[in-house]
């Protein structure tokens, strides 16, 4: 066969229309990377890359709570991340896309061993070290997580701590406790996110809230209190305080009276859930979950995120509240929930008349303002029925955490914090057993290329006949 009609033979066309196909999806693809990771574009007011992130848990995109508080930044901040050269790396994927969020924000790299100037200069002595750098004002962020810059992005912006109380005294959760039902994780999430967490006693000759507290937390109390400790929470209350109540389906009286004059009815009861819900989570029906949530700034960004209430009391509104308090139901139970008041029974089933019909309210808000005092002075406050909310065991649980940090943002006049918070990346190993192993072996090194031989073979045998 003669050069030129092997060139015009049929198979030399279909390989050659095979080989400019292959050329030309390889050149599409190639050129889709280059726009994708260089071409830089104009989102609103943001300058950044075109860039998807895929995986389940987006780790490699900002949370909301990040966006957010970027998005309303009114001063420079510069990240320094001190390292050795060859580990910059580790981090660059995070700490990228900050200023690619905002045009105030700037990041710089330095070895710590090339320049030491620097590393003296903020007091660094360690490697793989963030400075957070806002004005005259630096932080030394915790650690290299989001969360961890993001918190010391706050603490810049917004100065010293703020102090939250929690009440003792009466059986309440301890916060140090490291036990299941401990308060050590909340503690923990608080200090992390610009408080500073104390314990407080009213057990005194003239009890007062002290005039420093920002946040008053009564969490779980299983005693009753003495007159002078309502009153002093009374008064604090009246002189636009903040307080998170945390009950339990044996909340002391008087602390239950006190709450109706503020709109809460806190009426002793329990909450059950036979949605049948609570077993894709692996609770049963005493640990009720909150999906409904009301239009209000704690719960804006709760949409389609379950909430766990262990052992909880129902909120609902009072009959007689008190001039000036605006309370608000804002977190519910499914429809197949309901509250008995028979909080000692053994066992519990429904009984039409007497219990209370879901969906109940497992959390409230509200506000109070003195009809004789100015305006300015408000009092908010927020009741969950569960103390257990916050616990070591349950803090974790998908929006338990979010939903905790949002009560003590709003209380605290901190609405520009709220939002979803950084998840820490969830690591999936794939595990797999020696016969699972074995198996793959065999079909990638035996069984595939023998059927691409058998296949080939086959071809042959069809054209040689």
């Amino acid at each position: 066969m003669s050069f030129k009609s092997h060139l015009t033979s049929r198979q030399t066309k279909y390989g050659l229309n095979t080989a400019l196909y292959v050329l030309a999806a390889l050149a599409i693809v190639v050129v889709i990377n280059l726009i994708v990771l260089r071409a830089p574009t104009r989102l609103g007011k943001y300058s950044t890359n075109w860039q998807w992130d895929l995986t389940a848990n987006k780790r490699y995109s900002l949370s909301q709570q990040t966006l957010q508080i970027l998005s309303k930044l009114d001063k420079k901040v510069e990240l320094i991340y001190f390292d050795r050269q060859n580990n910059f790396a580790a981090v660059r994927d995070l700490l990228d896309q900050f200023p690619s969020h905002s045009r105030l924000v700037s990041v710089s790299y330095v070895d710590p061993d090339r320049e030491p100037a620097k590393a003296r200069q903020y007091n660094v002595k360690e490697y793989a070290k963030i400075i957070v750098v806002a004005g005259d004002k630096s932080e030394a962020a915790k650690g290299t997580k989001e969360e961890d810059i993001i918190n010391s992005i706050i603490r810049v912006l917004k100065g010293g701590a703020k102090n939250v109380y929690f009440l003792q005294g009466h059986g309440e959760r301890e916060i140090d406790s490291t036990e299941r039902l401990g308060y050590s994780e909340a503690k923990k999430a608080l200090e992390s996110s610009n408080y500073q967490v104390k314990t407080l006693s009213l057990l005194e000759e003239k009890p007062a809230v002290p005039e420093d507290c920002k946040v008053l937390v009564i969490a779980g109390p299983q005693k009753d209190f003495l007159d002078p400790e309502i009153a002093a929470i009374k008064k604090y209350m009246m002189e636009g305080g903040r307080v998170l109540f945390l009950i339990t389906p044996f909340t002391p009286p008087k602390l239950v009276q006190m709450l109706a004059d503020y709109g809460v009815d806190a009426s002793n009861t329990l909450v059950v859930d036979v949605s049948g819900i609570g077993r894709l989570f692996g609770t049963d029906e005493l640990m009720p979950l909150a999906l409904q949530y009301e239009n209000h700034p704690i719960t804006k960004d709760m949409a389609n995120t379950a909430s766990l209430f262990p052992f909880a009391n129902a909120i609902r509104n009072s009959d007689k509240p008190m001039p000036g308090a605006d309370f608000q139901l804002i977190a519910k139970t499914t429809p197949k929930s309901w509250a008995t008041k028979d909080v000692h029974a053994k066992e519990v089933s429904f009984r039409k008349g007497q219990d209370i019909e879901g969906p109940v309210a497992l959390v409230g808000a509200g506000v109070f303002h003195d009809p004789g005092a100015p305006m300015a002075i408000e009092t908010r406050y927020v009741v969950s029925g569960s103390a257990d909310l916050i616990s070591n065991a349950i803090l974790g649980f998908n929006g338990n955490r979010d939903l905790f940090l949002n009560m003590m943002n709003w209380l605290s006049s901190d609405e520009d914090l709220i939002a979803v918070r950084p998840k820490d990346p969830e690591d999936r190993p794939v595990e797999l057993t020696p016969a699972q192993l074995q198996m793959i072996f065999y079909l990638a090194l035996v069984v595939l290329p023998l059927a691409v031989v058998l296949s080939g073979f086959g071809v042959w045998w069809r054209r040689r006949g």
